[in-house]
C-alpha cells in the first residue's frame, strides 16, 4: 500500500509539472524574448548625440506654447519609425498624389511621416506638387509652368483627388498632433532653398501655428542647402538626402551629418550596400531608402542594413514584419507568428 501511494504521488507530481510548464513557460519564454530583443535594439539601434540634446532642449525651454507641450508629450521621436508614407501616400495604384486625399488611409494605416513634393506657385505659394507638367492634372508629366494657386487648387489630380497646400497640411498636423511631415524640395541651391522655406515659415506664422515648424523633417542635398535653410529658421530635425551626390565621398557626407545633428540619411535603391549602411549605423544615423512597394524588396534591403522604407502602398505593418524578421532568430519569428498573427497579417 505504501509503495502504491508512493507512485501515485509521484504520477501526480509528474502531471502536475506538466501542468505548470505548460501554463508558464509560454509567458517565461516570452519575458526572455523580450529582454533579448531590448538588449539588442540598445546595442544596435544607432545611439545619438542629438537625442540627448533634444531631451536637454526639452528640459530647459520653458517658453514653449501649452499646445507644442501637449503635441510634444504625445508623439515619438521620428527616427523610431521604420515607414515614410511617399508623396503623402497613394492611392488606386497611382504615386506622386502629395494629396490630403493618400493622408486619410495612409494614417489610418499607421503612418505617422509623411513626405511631400514642396514647390512654389507662380505666386509663391508653397504646394504639394512633384514637378510642373504639361498637364496640370497628371503629376507624372513634365515640360510645365508654375501655374498660379487658384488654378492649381483648382485642378484636381487625376480629376478626382484634391490639391493640396503646405498651409492644408499644417491644419492636419494641429488636428493630428502624432505624426511628421518630411518635405522634399526640388530646390537645391541655396538662394532658391532660402526663398523656399521663408515662405514656409511665414505662411506656419501667419496663421499662429509656428509650433508646428518643429514637426518638420527638412530634407537636404548639399550642405549649402543645410546652412541656407538653416539661416531662415532652427529646424529641429533634418535628413540629408543622396540622389544628388553619388560621387561624392560617401564617408566625408555622414561626418557632416555627424557634427551637425543631422539625424537620418536616405539614398536611392542603386546606392545602397552594406558596406555604407554599416557606415552610417556606427556613426549613429538612421539609413534610409526609396520608393519601395514591394514588400520582398523592402525586406532585402533592411537584410543589407536599411532602417527605414519610403513607399506609396506597403503598410508600415509590412514593413516593420520585415524588420523583426531581419533581426529576431528564426526560432523566435516563428514562435511569435504562432502567438501574435497581426505581425503577419
Amino acid at each position: 500500500m505504501t509503495q502504491k501511494r508512493k507512485i501515485k504521488t509521484k504520477e501526480v507530481k509528474k502531471i502536475l509539472r506538466k501542468k505548470w510548464f505548460r501554463r508558464y513557460c509560454p509567458l517565461i519564454f516570452l519575458c526572455i524574448v523580450g529582454l533579448a530583443s531590448g538588449f539588442y535594439l540598445y546595442k544596435h539601434t544607432p545611439e545619438t548625440k542629438y537625442t540627448q540634446n533634444q531631451k536637454q532642449s526639452a528640459s530647459t525651454d520653458k517658453s514653449d506654447t501649452s499646445k507644442a507641450e501637449k503635441s510634444s508629450s504625445r508623439i515619438k521621436p521620428w527616427y523610431t519609425y521604420h515607414s515614410v508614407a511617399h508623396a503623402m501616400g497613394g492611392l488606386d495604384g497611382k504615386d506622386y498624389l502629395n494629396s490630403i486625399d493618400g493622408f486619410y488611409p495612409a494614417y489610418e494605416k499607421g503612418y505617422r511621416i509623411f513626405e511631400m513634393d514642396i514647390l512654389l506657385t507662380s505666386d509663391n505659394v508653397a504646394v504639394g506638387k512633384h514637378r510642373w507638367g504639361w498637364n496640370l492634372s497628371d503629376p507624372t508629366t513634365k515640360r510645365g509652368e508654375a501655374v498660379s494657386y487658384q488654378e492649381f487648387k483648382n485642378t484636381k489630380i487625376y480629376g478626382k483627388y484634391t490639391p493640396t497646400s503646405f498651409l492644408d497640411v499644417l491644419n492636419l498636423m494641429e488636428k493630428y498632433p502624432d505624426f511628421y511631415l518630411m518635405t522634399d524640395s526640388k530646390s537645391t541651391k541655396p538662394a532658391a532653398a532660402k526663398k523656399e522655406f521663408q515662405i514656409l515659415v511665414q505662411t506656419a506664422k501667419k496663421v499662429g501655428k509656428e509650433d508646428l515648424l518643429d514637426r518638420i523633417i527638412v530634407q537636404i542635398y548639399n550642405q549649402d542647402m543645410y546652412y541656407a535653410v538653416k539661416s531662415v529658421y532652427p529646424f529641429k530635425n533634418f535628413i540629408y538626402t543622396t540622389y544628388q551626390q553619388r560621387d561624392a565621398a560617401f564617408y566625408r557626407m555622414i561626418k557632416f551629418c555627424k557634427a551637425n545633428g543631422i539625424q537620418g540619411v536616405t539614398c536611392p535603391q542603386n546606392d545602397i550596400n552594406d558596406y555604407r549602411m554599416e557606415l552610417l549605423k556606427k556613426e549613429g544615423i538612421y539609413s534610409y531608402t526609396h520608393s519601395v512597394n514591394n514588400s520582398y524588396y523592402a525586406r532585402e534591403y533592411m537584410r543589407l542594413g536599411v532602417y527605414g522604407i519610403y513607399s506609396d502602398f506597403l503598410s508600415p505593418n509590412q514593413i516593420n514584419k520585415g524588420w523583426v524578421q531581419i533581426n529576431c532568430s528564426e526560432f523566435t519569428w516563428k514562435y511569435l507568428k504562432s502567438r501574435i498573427p497581426a505581425l503577419y497579417d
